[in-house]
């Protein structure tokens, strides 16, 4: 597919499609992860450390299944000269074989799929091993085909094994949870063994069920034996998806490894997201709890993963070289994108934690480059640094966003709209990350119907100019702003410009706003309307709370608990949050506030305004959005009290309420704010 470049740097593609990266693990390292494989690698081929159960630990998109995959075919790759039938032959010395438990879980039992994966593959490569193997496959026959009778046998198990494996997990749980956790097991076995037991007549008389037993207790022995007589250094099994599954699949591929499959010779390589594999755990044992309440499942990896190889989060240098090469990737020919990925190995070599690829570097690879890659490097740089810290240095959700980006451009393009890559990806930033800020740009924008002073004013703040009259600014790259239109909807009170021009100020003195108020390029007197047009996907629906960190996601939970002591307790933490994840925070809350407005998340939100001030605008931005009959009138007297009276917003909510058309808001506030003037507000909170 032939691709071509656009004038203003971003790439589109022939009539066959738009020129986007696949979100697909990658069959090459973009990301500097030769450190990670390489432990990985030596870990593997250790013999002395075999066998062995290895988790590579990462979030969400964090590349776990591209450092497993990049790991494996290197592996896969390392041969030994063998003698077959008096020639040298080069031949593999590792046999790597990959599994995915969430493929299989709806429909077979996770740990005889394993042991069939790994079987299929021992017979594909060392077919002088298939009478061995067909020994094997009977026994995992027998356990697919008598899976009732191995329920039995399993329930019978379970009252002896509950309390050992508690105690072999975590030392330290209490005894007496211990008991009862092993009466509660020996109930549910003997109603499980009752609902599995078969009537006589369907137990013939030919059942050998000491020869089952003897093949399971043999499995382990024999498989051993199998992998020991493989032409194989090692038998190598990267399994992946494990945090998409469910909890008893989760715990399935554990004991599978564990009981039958961990002999020597072997390792087993598990991508995972820790705390949803934890949670996991905890959900599938949830009756077995420490002293402290916490569950079982931080101790259960701790028992089962003999190394861990967690990979941190891109920095803002590695995010940047990141994004720099997957547009090297789109523009570059094969070769060029091979020389400068070896040129930004080269710089990553050095042990520097700074940008491996950029312009600069391009250009001493390569010569010179093509003018569409230039441009991209321009903006991606002044971008980037913000996305990466939104985005928590997720590679997948930066290959995303840059996707989404080009196919915006695309859109617009098919309408001869002409739109400059990046103005949009400085507001799909915004709008990305900071909804409700996204929402009121667009508000502003819109009122003034095109470019709005607002902006002007934030981005001199931020910027440290001077205030600049909007019509200063060069005149073929700006457009004159157009008078602000009167909102009809606005109270008659409406806001002055001092009012305006002091909000507008308020909002730059955002630590995350004035860092993207100072990337380039400004937007001072851009009439946005058409960027808003492409750039808009949130303006109803908010971010959602699965972006948050799996900390964060517990906080929005936790405050939102409608135990009032219990919620407030939690309060300290969100202000003690850096000034990002308490944006992220507080978008994801109001989010919810917007949803259910009668919810406990409003009341969470109120409260926690009236501690937090820097969200103070933020709330009452988002209060006035919610059609006033949404609002519960009980609402009106928390907000009277827990927003501060001076506070930027709370003024222009009262009189967007004062104005509606809920009555029983309108009374209650008014006598609220009545109630206000003659004790002042409750404070009751702390």
């Amino acid at each position: 597919m032939l691709r071509q470049c656009c004038p203003c740097g971003s790439v589109v593609a022939s009539e066959a499609g738009v020129a986007v990266w696949a979100d697909n693990e990658a069959d090459f390292d973009l990301l500097g992860f030769d450190f990670l494989v390489d432990g990985l690698v030596v870990a593997l081929t250790e013999p002395r450390l075999l066998p062995l159960t290895v988790g590579v630990l990462g979030d969400w998109g964090s590349g776990k299944s591209s450092l497993m995959g990049i790991a494996g075919r290197e592996i896969a790759a390392l041969t030994a000269a063998v003698e077959i039938d008096g020639e040298q032959v080069d031949q593999p010395s590792y046999l790597v074989i990959e599994f995915s438990p969430w493929q299989h879980q709806d429909y077979d039992d996770v740990k005889t799929a394993l042991m069939t994966s790994i079987l299929d593959a021992l017979q594909k490569n060392a077919p002088t091993l298939s009478a061995d193997i067909t020994r094997l496959r009977r026994v995992v026959e027998a356990l697919k085909r008598l899976g009732r009778r191995s329920g039995r046998v399993s329930a019978s198990m379970v009252a002896g094994a509950t309390p050992i494996v508690m105690q072999v997990v975590s030392p330290d749980l209490d005894p007496e949870v211990v008991s009862l956790a092993a009466t509660g097991a020996g109930a549910v076995a003997g109603e499980v063994k009752t609902a599995l037991a078969e009537p006589p007549d369907e137990i013939g008389a030919g059942d050998d069920n000491a020869e089952h037993a003897n093949d399971i207790q043999s499995f382990r022995t024999l498989f051993g034996e199998l992998v020991a007589a493989s032409p194989y250094e090692a038998v190598i099994v990267l399994i992946d998806d494990l945090d998409r599954c469910l909890p008893g699949t989760v715990v399935d591929t554990f004991e599978a490894i564990r009981l039958f499959l961990n002999t020597p010779r072997t390792a087993y390589v598990l991508a995972l997201n820790q705390s949803v594999v934890e949670a996991a755990i905890d959900s599938r044992y949830p009756d077995l709890r420490k002293p402290d309440g916490a569950g079982i499942g931080r101790d259960y990896l701790e028992k089962m993963l003999q190394l861990k190889i967690a990979i941190p989060p891109l920095s803002a240098p590695e995010a940047e070289t990141y994004v720099n090469l997957l547009f090297a990737e789109l523009h570059l020919e094969k070769g060029d994108f091979a020389k400068v990925r070896e040129a930004a190995d080269a710089v990553r070599a050095t042990g520097d934690l700074t940008v491996a690829f950029n312009t600069g570097i391009a250009g001493e690879a390569l010569g010179d480059i093509p003018n569409e890659l230039a441009t991209d490097l321009s903006w991606a740089a002044e971008v980037t640094p913000i996305l990466s810290t939104s985005l928590r240095g997720n590679p997948r959700q930066l290959k995303r966003f840059l996707n989404n980006l080009l196919l915006k451009y695309r859109s617009a393009a098919r309408r001869s709209i002409d739109l400059k890559v990046p103005i949009l990806a400085k507001l799909m930033v915004l709008e990305d990350q900071h909804q409700t800020d996204f929402q009121r740009l667009f508000d502003w924008e819109i009122a003034a119907g095109g470019s709005c002073p607002e902006i002007s004013q934030a981005e001199d703040r931020a910027r440290g100019a001077a205030p600049a009259s909007v019509e200063a600014k060069s005149p073929e790259k700006r457009v004159s702003p157009k008078p602000a239109k009167k909102n009809p909807a606005e109270p008659a009170k409406g806001r002055s410009a001092p009012v305006a021009e002091s909000e507008a100020q308020t909002w730059a003195d955002k630590p995350h706003i004035a860092a993207w108020l100072r990337a380039d390029p400004p937007l001072a007197s851009i009439d946005l309307r058409k960027y808003f047009t492409y750039s808009r996907d949130k303006l109803s629906f908010g971010v959602s709370a699965s972006r948050l960190s799996s900390a964060l996601q517990k906080l929005l939970t936790q405050v939102q608990n409608d135990l009032s002591a219990s919620r407030r307790s939690y309060y300290p933490q969100v202000k003690d949050l850096d000034s990002i994840e308490r944006a992220q925070f507080t978008e994801a809350l109001l989010e919810r506030v917007q949803r259910a407005p009668a919810s406990t998340a409003m009341t969470a939100a109120l409260e926690l305004a009236e501690h937090i001030p820097d969200i103070v605008q933020q709330v009452c931005d988002v209060l006035k959005r919610i059609p006033a009959t949404s609002i519960p009138p009980e609402t009106a007297s928390k907000a009277v009290n827990r927003l501060p009276a001076g506070g930027p917003g709370v003024s222009s909510l009262f009189e967007v309420w004062a104005s509606s058309d809920n009555t029983a808001l309108k009374t209650v506030l008014e006598a609220s704010l009545a109630a206000r003037e003659r004790t002042g507000p409750s404070g009751d909170v702390g």
